[in-house]
C-alpha cells in the first residue's frame, strides 16, 4: 500500500471505513486503504500487504452486482451507490455502505474507479427490525376484530384496517382514508340528537390531547344504519405536539343486547320481588294494589301508575290504586266502562297497548293534559287470568319507555293478576270460614235453643249430645248405650206397650235405616206420659263409614190436643174469608152504579153552569156541587180500592202491557192533579221529555195517582217533585212531598193491605192504595220503596224494566172493568 500523507491517515483511522480503487478493464483492485486499528476482524497490516482481502472476503450472492456496479462507473464516469455484504474474520455477516466515484487518471494510464466502504451493519439491523415491527405491527392490525383507524390534526383517515372497513361496512380501506371521520361516521347521539364536533371527545383528542375511553356512543356505517361501540381515542405526538390520533373501537351490540337483557332480568327480579312482598302483607284488596302501583311507580320511576279491576257485573273498570303524581282514586276515569277510553279498549281488546309518543297517539285523548305534564310514554296492559279479565294496570312516564321496562311490565302485569286472583279466592275462603264458623255458632245456639229434642249417638250407640229440650222430652242420657237408656227411660209405643231398644228410632239409624214421622210415649217421672215424634239418620264419615246417628224429637203432647181445635178454627177462617170476599165483591158492585150516575150528574150540572146554561143561583150552587164532586171522587177512590182487593182476591192481577210515553201520562196525572179544586201543593215534573214504555197504562195510571194522592193528602201544601230517569233497560220514578213523613217503623208495612201510618180521625181512606201500589209494580217486574223521616217528607221510588209482558186473567173470568177516576 502507497504511503499516505500524515492528514489523509489520520482521517482514516478516526474511521470505520474502506478506501479502495479498482484500474483498468480487467477490474484489478490496485489499492485497498484500510485504518489503523483493525477493522471487522482483520488487522491493520494485513490490509495494507493483502489486496486481494477485500475481494475474498465480499459475500457470494454481492460481489457479481458490486463487480457490475464498477464496470458501470467506469464506462460512464458517474457516481453510483451500493450496499453489500462483506464476511469479518470471525464469520459474521457486515454490511457496507459504499460510494463508487470515477478518478482522474494519469496521462495514458488506466481508468480508475475509487470507492469509499463504511459499516451500516448498526443501521441495516436497525432499517430490518423496523421493517419486522411494522410488518409485525400491520399484522397485528390485520388480525385483530378491534376496528382500527388513524386521524391526522383535521380529523382525517390516515389509515383503518380491516376489521375497521369491515364493520363500517366498506369494502377498502382508500373508501374511508382522506375522508373527515366525524361526520362520516360520529355525528350523531344514541337518542337521535345531533353530536357536534365540539362535544366529540375523538375531536377533543385531536384539540387537546386528551386519551378518551367512552361506551354506548353510535358509529354509522355506509348504508346509514348505526351500531353502539366502545372506543378508545389516544393522542399521537411529535416532540410534544398533537399531530393526530389513533381510535380503536368494538362493536357491542351483543353485549348492549346482554346488558339490556341483564338489566330487564334485574329489573323484572326487583320489581317482581317488590310486587310479590307488596301481594303477600295482610291488608285488604285495595292496599294489597295501592302497594303494587306504587311498586310499579318506584322501580320504573314512572310519573304516575294505576291499577283498576273489573266489576264484573256492570263491565266496568273501577279505579282501586294510583301512585305517584296521582294519588286521588276519584275523576272522570274512577269507573272506566270496558270499550270505552284508552283503559277500556284494552280491557276488551285484551292486548296491551304502549307508546313512546303520547301526544301524537291516536288512543291518547287527553292530549292537551299530556303537553302539558310532559308525559312522553305510556303503557298499559291487562290483568288476566286464564284468559279471564280481571283489570288493567297502566303507567305514564316523562321519558321513553326501553324494551326492559316493556318486559318487566309484561311480566309484572301476570304475577299482579295472579296476586289479585290469589287474594279474592283467600277473601273468598276467609268469608266462607266466618260464614261456616257463624253457621255453626247459630247451629249450636239453634240446636240448643231448639223446641226440638236433639240427641246423637257415637257409632257404638253411646250417647254424644243432647239439647236442653231433648234433656226435658226424654231426660238426661249422656254417655249411655241406647239399651241402658231405653231401659232407664221407660221407652212405650203409641198404644201404651214396652218399646224395645230395638225399636227406638235411634237403634234403627244406627243400622243405617232412615226413620221419619215415627210416634212414641214417654213415662215421665210423675206418671203422666208425653207423647213424642221422631225422625232419625244415619251419620257417616267422608269414605262412607258409619259414624253414629242423629235423632230429633218433637212433644206433640198439646199438640194432638189443639189439632182438633185448629182445623175447626181453620173452616171457621175460610168461612169467614169466603163471607168477606163475597161481601166486599157485591158491596163494591152496589156501591159503583149509584155513585157513577151521581158522578155523571154532577159532572154535567158543572158543565151546564161553566158555559153559561146554568140554573138560578149558579154562583151559590157551583161550590156547593164542587164539594159534592170532591166527596163524590173520594167515594169513587174508595170504591176502586175495594173492587181491586175483590179482583185480586178472586183472579190475581192481569196485566194488558201497551206502548206510551211515561212522561206523557205523569204530565196528564200532575195537570189533573193542580187543575183540582182545592189542591194546595205545586208539583213540578223534572227528568227525562220522554220515556217510551212497554207497561199496563191503566194499572200505571193507578200507581201514579195513588202515589200523588199520598203525596198530597199528607204533603202539608209544601212543593212536590215528581223525578224521571230511564236508561236502555229500566226506568226510573219518583214522587217527592215536604210533608209529615214517615217514621221508620212504619215504613216497611204501609205496602201491606189496610196498613196506614197516619190517624184516620186526621187522613182518610182504607190503607189500601201503596198496597195495591206494591201489587202493580211487582207485577210489572219492579220495585217500589219509601225514603222518610218523621217530618221531613216523604219520596215514593218506582223502579221497572221499560218492557214487560201481559199477563191476562183466567178464560172464565170476564175482564176486569176500567177503575173510576181518582183524585187526591
Amino acid at each position: 500500500m502507497p504511503a499516505e500523507d500524515d492528514g489523509a491517515s489520520a482521517l482514516l483511522g478516526a474511521l470505520e471505513a474502506l478506501v479502495w480503487e479498482v484500474r483498468g478493464d480487467a477490474l484489478e483492485l490496485s489499492v485497498v486503504r484500510a485504518p489503523a486499528r483493525d477493522l471487522f476482524g482483520h488487522a491493520a497490516e494485513r490490509w495494507a500487504t493483502d489486496d486481494g482481502l477485500f475481494w475474498r472476503q465480499q459475500h457470494p450472492e454481492d460481489r457479481p452486482r458490486l463487480l457490475a456496479l464498477v464496470r458501470k462507473v467506469l464506462a460512464e464516469g458517474a457516481t453510483e451507490r451500493i450496499e453489500h455484504r462483506f464476511v469479518a474474520a470471525d464469520g459474521r455477516t457486515v454490511w457496507l455502505s459504499s460510494e463508487l466515484a470515477p478518478c482522474e487518471a494519469p496521462p495514458g494510464g488506466a481508468l480508475v474507479a475509487r470507492g469509499l466502504s463504511t459499516d451500516v451493519t448498526r443501521a441495516r439491523l436497525a432499517e430490518e427490525a423496523l421493517r419486522e415491527s411494522e410488518a409485525r405491527a400491520q399484522a397485528l392490525l390485520e388480525s385483530t376484530e378491534q376496528g382500527i383507524y388513524g386521524l391526522d390534526r383535521a380529523g382525517r383517515c390516515t389509515f383503518a384496517n380491516q376489521a375497521c372497513v369491515r364493520l363500517l361496512g366498506y369494502h377498502d380501506e382508500v373508501e374511508l382514508v382522506g375522508r373527515a371521520m366525524h361526520p362520516l361516521i360520529h355525528h350523531t347521539r344514541e337518542d337521535g340528537t345531533p353530536l357536534p364536533d365540539s362535544e366529540c371527545r375523538i375531536c377533543h383528542t385531536l384539540r387537546n390531547g386528551e386519551a378518551a375511553h367512552l361506551e354506548g356512543e353510535l358509529l354509522f356505517r355506509a348504508d346509514r344504519t348505526s351500531f353502539p361501540v366502545e372506543y378508545w381515542s389516544r393522542p399521537v405526538r411529535r416532540q410534544a405536539e398533537v399531530v393526530g390520533a389513533i381510535v380503536t373501537f368494538v362493536d357491542i351490540t351483543e353485549r348492549k343486547r346482554s346488558e339490556q337483557l341483564l338489566a330487564a332480568q334485574a329489573l323484572t327480579s326487583a320489581l317482581r320481588a317488590e310486587v310479590s312482598a307488596a301481594l303477600s302483607r295482610p291488608g285488604t284488596m285495595r292496599e294489597l294494589v295501592q302497594r303494587c302501583a306504587e311498586a310499579i311507580r318506584a322501580q320504573l320511576e314512572a310519573a304516575f301508575a294505576r291499577i283498576w279491576l273489573l266489576d264484573q257485573r256492570e263491565q266496568t273498570l273501577e279505579l282501586c290504586a294510583s301512585a305517584g303524581m296521582y294519588t286521588h282514586l276519584d275523576g272522570a276515569h274512577s269507573r272506566v266502562p270496558v270499550g270505552s277510553y284508552k283503559i277500556g279498549r284494552i280491557a276488551k281488546d285484551r292486548r296491551p297497548h304502549m307508546t313512546n309518543d303520547v301526544v301524537n297517539d291516536p288512543q291518547v285523548s287527553e292530549k292537551e293534559w299530556a303537553r302539558r305534564e310532559g308525559m312522553v310514554s305510556f303503557a298499559g296492559y291487562p290483568l288476566l287470568v286464564e284468559d279471564r279479565l280481571i283489570g288493567v294496570m297502566a303507567m305514564f312516564a316523562r321519558r321513553p319507555l326501553q324494551g326492559q321496562v316493556l318486559d318487566a311490565l309484561a311480566t309484572i302485569a301476570d304475577t299482579v293478576a295472579q296476586g289479585i286472583e290469589r287474594k279474592r279466592a283467600e277473601d273468598a275462603l276467609q268469608q266462607s270460614e266466618a260464614r261456616r264458623a257463624a253457621e255453626h255458632a247459630v247451629l249450636r245456639r239453634i240446636i240448643g235453643q231448639s223446641g226440638d229434642g236433639i240427641v246423637m249417638v257415637d257409632e257404638h250407640g253411646v250417647v254424644r249430645l243432647m239439647n236442653p229440650e231433648a234433656e226435658r222430652q226424654l231426660g238426661p242420657a249422656a254417655e249411655l248405650t241406647i239399651e241402658a237408656w231405653a231401659r232407664a227411660a221407660g221407652f212405650l209405643t203409641p198404644d201404651g206397650a214396652p218399646m224395645p231398644a230395638a225399636q227406638t228410632p235411634l237403634h234403627r239409624a244406627l243400622h243405617g235405616e232412615k226413620v221419619e214421622g215415627v210416634r212414641w210415649q214417654v213415662r215421665r217421672p210423675d206418671g203422666s206420659a208425653r207423647v213424642l215424634s221422631a225422625s232419625a239418620s244415619p251419620l257417616r264419615r267422608a269414605d262412607g263409614a258409619p259414624a253414629g246417628a242423629v235423632m230429633n224429637t218433637r212433644d206433640e203432647t198439646e199438640q194432638l190436643r189443639l189439632e182438633q181445635e185448629r182445623e175447626r178454627l181453620l173452616q171457621s177462617l175460610q168461612e169467614a174469608v169466603r163471607v168477606r170476599d163475597e161481601f166486599l165483591s157485591i158491596a163494591s158492585h152496589e156501591l159503583k152504579t149509584p155513585l157513577t150516575a151521581l158522578l155523571l150528574q154532577v159532572e154535567s150540572l158543572r158543565r151546564a153552569i161553566r158555559l153559561g146554561r146554568g140554573v138560578p143561583g149558579a154562583a151559590q150552587l157551583d161550590p156547593k156541587l164542587a164539594t159534592i164532586h170532591r166527596s163524590v171522587f173520594r167515594l169513587s177512590d174508595l170504591v176502586n180500592e175495594l173492587l181491586d182487593v175483590s179482583r185480586i182476591a178472586v183472579r190475581g192481577l192481569p196485566l194488558h202491557a201497551e206502548d206510551f210515553d211515561l212522561v206523557a201520562l205523569l204530565r196528564e196525572s200532575v195537570e189533573r192533579f193542580q187543575d183540582a179544586p182545592g189542591q194546595g201543593s205545586p208539583i213540578r215534573l223534572l227528568g227525562c221529555p220522554e220515556v217510551l214504555v212497554r207497561w199496563d197504562r191503566s194499572r200505571m195510571e193507578q200507581v201514579i195517582t195513588n202515589l200523588l194522592s199520598n203525596a198530597v193528602k199528607y204533603g202539608a201544601g209544601a212543593p212536590i217533585d215528581v223525578h224521571v230517569e230511564a236508561d236502555e233497560a229500566r226506568v226510573h220514578f219518583a214522587v217527592q212531598d215536604r210533608g209529615i213523613g214517615i217514621a221508620p217503623g212504619d215504613q216497611a208495612r204501609i205496602f201491606e193491605r189496610f196498613q196506614r201510618a197516619a190517624s184516620v180521625m186526621h187522613y182518610g181512606g182504607f190503607g189500601l192504595g201503596l198496597w195495591i201500589v206494591r201489587l202493580i209494580v211487582e207485577q210489572h217486574g219492579g220495585a217500589v220503596r219509601v225514603e222518610s223521616a218523621p217530618g221531613r217528607g216523604a219520596t215514593f221510588s218506582v223502579e221497572l224494566p221499560r218492557v214487560v209482558a201481559s199477563t191476562g186473567a183466567p178464560p172464565d173470568l170476564a175482564p176486569a172493568p176500567p177503575p173510576l177516576p181518582a183524585t187526591g
